[in-house]
């Protein structure tokens, strides 16, 4: 696999980069924090999705980017002799993800999980093995060296997918004992609860119910032949009630006719009565209203008198009107008088009181002679005022008397007009009863024309009692008999129906028996069956416990391969980087890193840092190698990041130059470091700047 492009649209701090990979030693050069590493985050996100993305799904698209701008990464690269384009995108407010892939320009697979599918399958390996493959970080390099040797031995055989293989066995063994459950589960259900063989005590059941079925069918043959001589008797009692019922149907038909007639003659005999009631009701009824009548005489002047007495009635109430206003007047001109008397003998007091020396209020004189003439002045308006008023008292008195009068000749009229109102209801009732008694006598009347009518249409009817009463009698007996010739038949046919419900519960019987016997024998069936896959079951458990052991002698193999590959390969790589000083390196067996120096085995501990980083690094690279090589050698580049650690210069050109001439391993490979001055020493640089603004580029050098 090679890397030719990656454009990155808003996936993480990139608004819109493009990367042409060069192949050779890249390195991939800027500050903490700019975003080198995302380079590589998206070629993993673009191939295996989420999986490999290292925050939420939220936080990979750009910070400030608008909702309607997608994020979108696409990779192209070279993998065979064929050219792999794949697209992946995030877009939308709820980020919904879409993929595509298409090789030489055939699209091959649509769908974001489906992409990441097509992807591991086409590679050979998951994101774990292929991030471990290509990727070689610092702090895994730290942790192969401080890391002792217990907990170096499992990282690296994890790093090389070894663990799978401890996965696939524990698999195995899993199996293996869910086999052995299985098997004793099946062997538990071939026993009952005392241990005894299913399969024979089934078959002990069997024998039984098959005496059971044959005695059924000896009582369902005796039930059968029950039955038909019940059939015959039944026949014979319905045939003799059905013939006895026909002559009590005839006998019943002539009582229904003769009772007709009893019914007629009845309805007649009625009838005459009704009339001859009707006729002493209507006598009745005229004789009271005669009665009435004679009550209605006394009150033939009435209407007149009544008459004459609201007349005489309502001129008494205006004339009382009238002399009640006269006397109002009356008391008014009385108050009037005595108001101006008052009024005389208060400016009479006040002119005694100034006395005649004083002045007048008016005219302001002495009063002198005047004062006398003006006391009796006084004293005449005075008495002429008593006088009307002596004058209008005796008026009012002789008014007042004419009032009580006319009220007692107006309480007089009101009795007398209400003793006379008692009397027109009186005679109103009489009226009414006179008329409700014509109505009831006009009704009878017409009562009587009818019944009279129903008379002449029944006609003459003869009707013996006697012979009507004889029959009746016959009917009865005739009824008795049948009754009796019923119950017997229908005793006899529940008799029957009973023998046919015992037949059928006998016939159920047998089929209950006949489908124990087929449920026993499905029993025994299944137990076979149980017995086949025991059989099986223990077949596969055999073959299990031969796949477990050679999965794990495979395993051993595989481990005791591994180091000395590793060895192997790191030497090579080593002995390059030091400039042929250090000619091997091995991993011994408890996976300490051992050193030789002229050919003199030391532990790693003896040497510097610097050349414990390159040890290590060297270490990591191998195990890459291995991977790669493992996979059919898919991978042909390899992303080194942050690994020059505690080297000096000529070491760091040391590394550089060593892994150019690592090219016929990896066509491609990438140094992510923050170090500035490392790509003056390589052939290719990209370098990753952040802007003022939060967005980084991309410059290819």
């Amino acid at each position: 696999m090679i890397l030719k492009s990656l454009r990155l649209k808003n996936f993480r701090k990139f608004k819109d980069s493009l990367i042409e990979f060069p192949d050779g030693v890249t390195g991939v050069v800027g500050l903490n924090g700019a975003g080198k590493s995302t380079i590589f985050e998206a070629i993993a996100w673009v191939l295996y999705g989420p999986v490999a993305a290292r925050t939420s799904a939220d936080q990979i698209k750009r910070e400030n980017a608008e909702h309607s701008d997608p994020c979108r990464v696409e990779l192209g690269f070279i993998f065979g002799d064929d050219k792999y384009r794949v697209v992946r995108e995030m877009s939308g407010k709820s980020l919904a993800t879409s993929a595509s892939a298409t090789i030489n320009g055939k699209l091959v697979a649509n769908g974001a999980e489906i992409v990441s599918k097509f992807i591991q399958k086409k590679l050979g390996m998951d994101f774990k093995s292929f991030y471990t493959s290509i990727f070689a970080k610092q702090k895994e390099l730290n942790a192969l060296s401080s890391m002792n040797a217990s907990e170096r031995r499992p990282l690296i055989l994890r790093m090389l997918g070894i663990d799978a293989l401890d996965d696939i066995i524990k698999e195995i063994k899993f199996d293996k004992r869910n086999k052995d459950a299985v098997i004793g589960r099946l062997g538990q259900d071939l026993v009952d609860k005392n241990g005894r063989n299913k399969t024979d005590v089934y078959q002990n059941e069997i024998k039984n119910l098959e005496q059971k079925k044959d005695d059924l069918d000896l009582l369902l043959k005796k039930s059968t032949e029950n039955i038909t001589i019940a059939k015959k008797e039944v026949g014979a009692l319905e045939k003799r009630y059905a013939n006895a019922k026909k002559e009590c149907e005839k006998i019943q038909k002539n009582k229904e006719k003769l009772a007709e007639k009893k019914t007629l003659f009845e309805n007649k005999e009625k009838l005459r009565e009704e009339i001859k009631q009707l006729q002493s009701k209507i006598k009745d009824r005229q004789q009271s209203i005669e009665k009435q009548q004679k009550k209605n005489e006394a009150f033939k002047n009435l209407e007149v008198e009544i008459k004459t007495t609201e007349s005489n009635l309502s001129k008494t109430e205006d004339a009382t009107e009238t002399i009640i206003k006269k006397i109002e007047q009356k008391k008014t001109l009385i108050k009037s008088i005595e108001e101006a008397v008052t009024d005389i003998d208060s400016k009479r007091k006040k002119i005694e009181k100034i006395g005649s020396d004083a002045k007048c209020p008016t005219c302001e004189r002495v009063l002198g002679d005047q004062y006398t003439a003006l006391i009796q002045k006084f004293d005449e308006e005075k008495q002429k005022k008593d006088k009307e008023k002596e004058s209008f008292l005796k008026t009012l008195k002789t008014e007042q008397n004419e009032y009580e009068r006319l009220s007692r000749e107006q309480r007089a009229l009101q009795k007398k007009r209400n003793y006379l109102q008692t009397q027109l209801r009186e005679k109103e009732r009489i009226d009414t009863t006179i008329k409700n008694v014509l109505t009831e006598i006009n009704r009878e009347e017409k009562e009587i024309e009818d019944k009279e009518k129903q008379l002449m249409k029944i006609g003459k009817v003869e009707f013996n009692l006697n012979e009507y009463e004889s029959v009746k009698r016959r009917v009865e007996t005739l009824r008795n008999e049948l009754g009796s010739s019923l119950k017997t038949f229908q005793e006899k046919k529940d008799r029957l129906n009973e023998a046919k419900i015992d037949l059928v519960k006998k016939e159920s019987d047998k089929k209950s028996v006949l489908q124990e016997i087929k449920n026993l024998q499905q029993k025994i069936k299944e137990l076979e069956e149980f017995k086949k896959r025991i059989k099986e079951e223990k077949k596969n458990v055999q073959h299990l416990s031969m796949l477990n052991e050679i999965m794990s002698s495979f395993r051993t193999y595989l481990i005791s391969q591994i180091r000395p590959t590793l060895s192997l390969y790191a030497s090579e790589l080593f002995d390059q980087l030091t400039d042929g000083k250090y000619s091997e390196i091995e991993l011994d067996e408890n996976y300490n890193l051992i050193v030789y120096d002229n050919g003199v085995p030391y532990n790693i501990e003896r040497f510097s840092g610097g050349e414990e980083d390159l040890a290590n690094l060297c270490i990591r690279l191998a195990i890459s190698e291995v991977i790669t090589e493992k996979a059919g050698s898919v991978f042909n580049f390899i992303i080194l990041d942050e690994i020059f650690g505690s080297q000096d210069n000529i070491r760091k050109q040391n590394i550089i130059k060593a892994l150019s001439s690592f090219s016929s391993k990896f066509r491609q490979i990438f140094l992510i470091t923050h170090i500035e001055e490392i790509k003056n020493f390589m052939e290719n640089a990209i370098t990753v700047l952040e802007e003022e603004n939060g967005e980084s580029k991309i410059k290819i050098e």
